[in-house]
């Protein structure tokens, strides 16, 4: 699959919100990071030399000319319960990077922006975003942290998409440096990557990506082996909407409630702009809820919530104060199963048309109008 423009600038935005280095050793290994991760401690040399390794093997391979983004080799580890997928970048001749998907519910996300259309989808989606990169970038990508790493190592890169960095995304975060047991993850799959992948480019192995299949390598304890089989996709473990409602009085009256005519559209977003509480902090996107007319594109209900807040409540709240005040919606828009989690329990009970295929014009044109009044800096809060 070819990378569309708006996921060329999914990598461009990802470039550009290269995280500022740690003030100092102490620091960063003192302090916990903002995603809720043990106290940040940096790769190990030996860590480091083996990740530049097999990237700098990946790089002289160029799987980029043989393979599409959506063509995934799937590693099973060891000891791990769900699979970890690796998407191939760089097929459109620009931003090459492998990246790697731990589990189902970061490939759901993966997916997710795949399918991503207009203008605003990809940006949000790609904020929500739940990986590891192995990058072949830019000297302008780089920052003194990478630099401080290169020089331990001795490395020198020169020339267009030859800087090998590495990064994590986590939702509503900025992309950042990489942990010594992310970088141990990292290690592992990419030297399995390396062997599946030799067996594909070597022609071991026939794989029909068009109809489905993945490149699965596994271990085999009974044979003392890594194996490399084409496989069909296995499907994804369905997840069950996040919030139930409980209250059956609450949703017994809203549904008494008369229809007022009126479609609404619901979205939980990321705003694309990263803040920073304090210097050292890893800057953050904030997170937003929005309930729009579909007709006016006019808000009726809207929340900034804080970094680690949870927003059910809100959800809940503002949908319940709607229908209250203006009478129960036809139906409710959302972009895709995010927001529709959250929400299909309350419509079910309250009878309200969930739809999740017709796209949410009214956001996207609030969000193009935000977007056109931010300048795409840090903000300080």
């Amino acid at each position: 699959m070819k990378k569309t423009s708006e996921q060329q600038k999914m990598d461009s935005l990802g470039q550009a919100a290269a995280p500022p280095a740690p003030q100092h050793e102490k620091q960063a290994k003192d302090e916990s990071p903002s995603v809720g991760q043990p106290a940040f401690e940096r790769p190990t040399p030996e860590q480091w030399k083996q990740l530049f390794e097999v990237a700098r093997h990946i790089r002289e391979v160029k799987p980029w000319e043989y393979m599409y983004e959506s063509e995934l080799i799937t590693i099973m580890l060891p000891g791990r319960e769900e699979p970890v997928y690796c998407s191939v970048m760089g097929s459109g001749g620009e931003n090459y990077a492998i990246g790697i998907y731990p589990g189902y519910e970061s490939i759901r996300r993966f997916y997710s922006l795949a399918k991503a259309t207009g203008n605003i989808a990809p940006l949000v989606l790609g904020l929500e975003q739940s990986c590891f990169a192995c990058n072949f970038g830019d000297r302008e990508e780089i920052t003194p942290e990478d630099r401080e790493v290169y020089k331990a190592l001795g490395l020198r890169f020169r020339g267009h998409n030859e800087w090998i960095y590495f990064r994590t995304m986590d939702p509503g975060y900025i992309p950042w440096y990489i942990t010594r047991e992310q970088a141990e993850l990292l290690i592992q799959v990419l030297q399995n990557f390396v062997m599946a992948l030799g067996h594909f480019l070597g022609g071991k192995i026939e794989v029909n990506f068009e109809e489905g299949e993945t490149l699965l390598r596994f271990y085999s304890p009974e044979k003392e082996l890594w194996l490399n089989t084409a496989v069909k996709m296995p499907p994804r473990p369905v997840i069950t909407p996040k919030l139930i409602v409980d209250d059956e009085m609450l949703t017994a009256s809203l549904k008494k409630r008369k229809r007022n005519g009126a479609s609404l559209e619901l979205e939980v977003t990321y705003l694309p702009v990263p803040v920073q509480k304090h210097k050292e902090d890893r800057p953050f996107f904030p997170r937003m809820v929005l309930l729009m007319d579909s007709a006016s594109k006019l808000p009726v209900g809207q929340h900034m919530a804080e970094k680690d807040d949870r927003i059910e409540t809100d959800i809940l709240d503002m949908l319940t104060a709607y229908i209250e005040k203006s009478g129960r919606p036809v139906s409710i828009n959302v972009r895709d199963d995010r927001a529709g989690r959250y929400i299909e329990d309350f419509c079910r009970k309250v009878n309200i048309q969930l739809i999740d295929d017709k796209g949410v014009p009214a956001v996207d044109s609030l969000l193009e109008g935000l977007l056109s009044a931010m300048d795409g800096g840090i903000l300080d809060n």
